[in-house]
């Protein structure tokens, strides 16, 4: 639990101005005296399972046949595909694959999983830059910074473990939305994995060398895109495990702590320095010595980045998704006009026929 003087020191990082740091040390603290107390979480291991991967191809172009046997999902999936050509004059992914993403975290419900691509479609037109938007050469650099990556391999309930190390972020030279392209990038990747969408994500943050200057990020505005673009991600499952905590980190939590969601709150586990604990979940053959793992000194980074880098068409090909029909994008699709669309803009989920009657000047780059 933070003290008084803990608050104090973190509202001066505050992204308020000098005169409401006074206000906000109060209100830091009054969300902290109704937080539950942070523990560290009980040893209790989940249920083992086999490894049941499934490669699946990215390409929206050459859709794969999935559920050949349950015909019910597969007439699902065509009455959303339906839905997603007509919804506007722009091309969609439409792929089997990316539209089962939705509709397992929708319980197979079409209307609630069109509604959801819908609502993503729009936030993506309203904040491009939060979105992985440009040929994925160009993220070469961001990528080897090793803040966020997923491993090649899987935890013993077949998810895929994705890595946060908020310590290797240098807030000098990156922006809030670069930590949101890369998970833009690296969520692609497992969600284009029809296990993931079965089995979920597995999220250990690493918050060792968590720095204060990171508060500059925690601005109204920051808070409401990332947490809408949170609540749209399609997966059911996901669970998230914090490593090296510190007093700095509970104030961040106190920070966010009531804007979660209830379903977001049950999923979080503290293990401190603890990996008898950690590896309850993420065992201690996929992690190296660093989290308490036998799989070597570090991670094999060169490994981990070859998931995206050699998947470049793949990922460039995302690109041409949100081009308005009969378009001629040139170079790639990144260069597509982007039109965010206000309360003036076009209306709500109407079909492409009702579309046609309006005039349209360009089209969102989607994935």
């Amino acid at each position: 639990m933070l003290s008084k003087q803990d608050v104090e020191v973190v509202a001066h990082y505050s992204p308020f101005g000098h005169s409401r740091r006074q206000f906000y040390a109060q209100k830091l603290t009054s969300v902290i005296a109704v937080m539950p107390e942070i523990k560290a979480v009980a040893k209790s291991a989940p249920n083992a399972r086999k490894d049941q991967t499934e490669e699946v191809t990215i390409a929206g172009d050459a859709p794969v046949t999935l559920f050949a046997d349950q015909p019910e999902r597969v007439r699902k999936i065509n009455e959303l595909r339906k839905l997603i050509q007509n919804y506007d004059d722009c091309e969609r992914r439409s792929d089997e694959l990316f539209l089962c993403r939705f509709l397992y975290c929708c319980d197979w419900d079409v209307q609630e999983a069109f509604g959801r691509i819908v609502k993503l479609i729009k936030l993506k037109e309203a904040n491009p830059d939060w979105f992985f938007h440009k040929p994925i050469a160009t993220y070469s650099e961001l990528l080897n910074r090793n803040v966020k990556f997923a491993l090649d391999r899987r935890d013993r309930r077949g998810r895929r473990v994705f890595i946060t190390r908020l310590g290797a972020i240098d807030f000098s030279s990156m922006a809030v939305t670069d930590l949101a392209n890369l998970d833009d990038i690296w969520f692609e990747l497992m969600l284009n994995e029809l296990e993931t969408l079965e089995s979920g994500v597995t999220c250990l943050i690493d918050m060792s060398g968590y720095s204060l200057k990171s508060f500059r990020f925690l601005t109204p505005q920051n808070i409401r895109i990332g947490s809408a673009k949170t609540d749209l991600l399609p997966l059911k499952n996901i669970e998230f495990h914090v490593v090296n905590s510190s007093v700095f980190m509970n104030a961040a939590i106190a920070i966010l702590y009531p804007m979660l969601s209830k379903k977001i709150k049950d999923q979080v586990r503290f293990h401190y320095s603890n990996w008898a604990s950690l590896h309850e979940y993420i065992p201690a053959d996929i992690l190296p010595a660093e989290y308490g793992g036998t799989a070597g000194k570090t991670f094999d980074f060169k490994t981990i980045h070859g998931q995206v880098l050699d998947r470049a068409n793949d990922f460039d090909r995302l690109l041409t998704y949100g081009v308005r029909y009969g378009s001629a994008p040139t170079g790639t699709a990144a260069t597509a006009q982007i039109v965010p669309k206000g309360k003036g803009g076009k209306a709500k989920g109407k079909h492409r026929e009702a579309e046609k009657k309006k005039s349209l000047a360009g089209c969102t780059v989607e994935e």
